[in-house]
């Protein structure tokens, strides 16, 4: 007598196809939380996600969202939390130190004139 092989139904391909997809999920939202417990003082800020359910559609605290991006833009941003707020901060840093390094460089060209209208 031979075993017949039994064919999975269309019903059991659906299930199978659907637990996939639904691990997939899972399997990145994982891997975002090991990413997000990375960053120092941001456990008890995060909001309760269930078992599926993706971290970008969660609503994050103000604390949260801000050192999410201070500390990791790149997770904020795949996240959709980015203020800005970081960003300009960087900027206006940026904009004082390239205002502080012309200055100097004017306070070295004129002391190089006076120097060279000194020994003429």
């Amino acid at each position: 007598m031979l075993k017949e092989l039994k064919r999975p139904s269309i019903f059991e391909k659906k299930i199978t196809k659907f637990y996939m997809e639904n691990e997939g999920v899972e399997n990145d939202q994982q891997e975002i939380s090991a990413r997000l417990h990375k960053i120092q003082g941001i456990f008890y800020l995060l909001p309760h996600r269930e078992y599926g359910q993706k971290w970008k559609d969660l609503k994050f605290g103000i604390s949260a969202q801000s050192l999410i991006e201070r500390k990791d833009s790149l997770l904020a941003d795949s996240l959709k939390l980015n203020s800005g707020y970081w960003e300009k901060i960087e900027k206006a840093k940026k904009s004082r130190f390239k205002y502080f390094n012309e200055i100097e460089k004017n306070i070295e060209e004129l002391l190089t004139k006076k120097r060279f209208s000194n020994f003429q």
